[in-house]
């Protein structure tokens, strides 16, 4: 594994296991509840959180089919989604790309990730790398809303174990 990369993929390690503590004991009705009419419920930030996974792999250059995308399309806002995925779905989908994004992370080359990303995103480091390193992020500002929405869902702090 790039020496870069280490750490990236050591918080996506970590925020699997988090990922999964925010949704232990939470239901399918619960996780759909929305704190309010402006707010996501966690049936949704868990969904677009296995959504970005798959975009992670393709920032990599693995693209995958994304089971969810049925449901949620790309990149679509809450209000636009009729349904959404069971939360089993949700884990297994999160799984499927996890164990993907993580192979994918130990064989990427230093030139791939030095190769310019082409993404339109506001960031300094335009590489790849770059914007692996903005997904990372991503991935764990989402994961800290999981974890608040299990709170409002009258469910105990997720385990940090």
């Amino acid at each position: 594994m790039d020496p870069r990369v280490a750490p990236l993929a050591g918080i996506l390690r970590l925020n699997s296991r988090l990922f999964a503590n925010c949704l232990d004991g939470l239901t399918d009705a619960r996780a759909r509840e929305r704190p309010s009419d402006c707010t996501n419920s966690a049936a949704f930030v868990a969904a677009h959180l296995a959504e970005s996974r798959f975009w992670g792999l393709q920032i990599l250059g693995a693209k995958r089919a994304n089971p969810l995308e049925k449901y949620i399309g790309q990149w679509k806002g809450i209000d636009e989604i009729a349904t959404l995925p069971s939360l089993a779905e949700t884990r297994a989908a999160w799984a499927e790309a996890s164990a993907a994004l993580d192979q994918r992370m130990a064989a990427v080359t230093p030139a791939e990730l030095d190769a310019p990303s082409g993404s339109q995103m506001p960031l300094e480091d335009t590489s790849v790398l770059g914007l692996l390193a903005f997904m990372v992020q991503h991935d764990s500002y989402h994961v800290g809303q999981l974890a608040l929405l299990r709170k409002h869902a009258g469910l105990p702090a997720m385990s940090h174990s």
